[in-house]
């Protein structure tokens, strides 16, 4: 916004910004496809109690929303995330074929802290099935609260001038 005053210059006066909340730590991450599917899941477990999920993806776009969790639940998907094997677990990965195989195999690949791995649901260590298990209920919405959603999609196509 220019004020004009008495004299030749303008003085630019701007609105206060309001101060984003930060956002918690994040506690752990899981990001799940099917085979080749291009329709990825995820979920990213925040300290607060909340998970950020985001669900399809592709030429149509994903919807992206926010979970506020019980608080039990919270703290069992919590706890799982600290007693996992991460330091053993560092580094794996999907063979062959890499994360997109040809099969219809759920891959999952989690991140806590610097450590991830990427593992087939054929293959899925026993130390970990737990948290999966958690982590896909909060995507699946038989956990928790959704928030509003956000869909947010592709454009295609040539936007005239």
């Amino acid at each position: 916004m220019a004020i004009a005053g008495c004299g030749s210059e303008a003085k630019r006066v701007s609105a206060p910004v309001p101060k984003a909340e930060p956002e918690a730590q994040e506690v752990v991450y899981l990001y799940r496809v099917q085979g080749d599917d291009p329709w990825p899941d995820s979920v990213s477990l925040r300290a607060d109690a909340t998970a950020d999920v985001r669900r399809g993806g592709g030429h149509s776009g994903f919807t992206s929303y926010k979970v506020a969790l019980p608080q039990a639940a919270a703290e069992r998907a919590t706890r799982l995330a600290e007693d996992a094997p991460w330091k053993r677990l560092d580094g794996r990965t999907v063979e062959p074929g890499g994360f997109g195989g040809w099969d219809n195999d759920i891959r999952y690949m989690l991140r806590r802290g610097h450590a991830t791995t990427t593992v087939s649901s054929a293959d899925l260590p026993r130390s970990i099935r737990p948290l999966v298990s958690a982590l896909n209920a909060i995507i699946e919405g038989d956990v928790g609260r959704k928030g509003t959603a956000t869909l947010h999609s592709s454009i295609s196509g040539t936007i005239a001038p």
